[in-house]
């Protein structure tokens, strides 16, 4: 397993990380492989007791306009992985007719 994951982290682009990259990140991984992999992440909040959480964020856009993100969190203790957790967020909603759209200018 750890073949895979050092083939996928060769073979990734050095500042994202995608859902299926994400998927190979096993409990137990040292926090400096994931950030020679993937990089810095997008945030890190401080968590319970002894704890961090790193956030990568994967944005899918189509024709130049964001359809949604992909929000990867990787909980952090006596740095090692010991929780991962994701989440998908849409576009923010709005009333066609009477508001501007809260995404524009489009997302480059």
């Amino acid at each position: 397993m750890k073949k895979i994951f050092l083939i996928l982290c060769l073979s990734s682009s050095l500042t994202a990380l995608n859902r299926l990259e994400f998927n190979e990140i096993m409990l137990g991984t040292p926090i400096r492989q994931v950030l020679t992999c993937f990089g810095e992440p997008y945030a890190v909040y401080k968590g319970c007791p002894g704890t961090i959480l790193f956030e990568y964020i994967e944005r899918i856009a189509m024709n130049g306009e964001l359809v949604y993100e992909n929000h990867f969190f990787l909980t952090i203790s006596n740095d090692q992985v010991i929780s991962k957790a994701f989440r998908e967020e849409g576009r923010l909603p709005y009333d066609q007719i009477y508001q501007e759209d809260p995404n524009y200018p489009t997302y480059p």
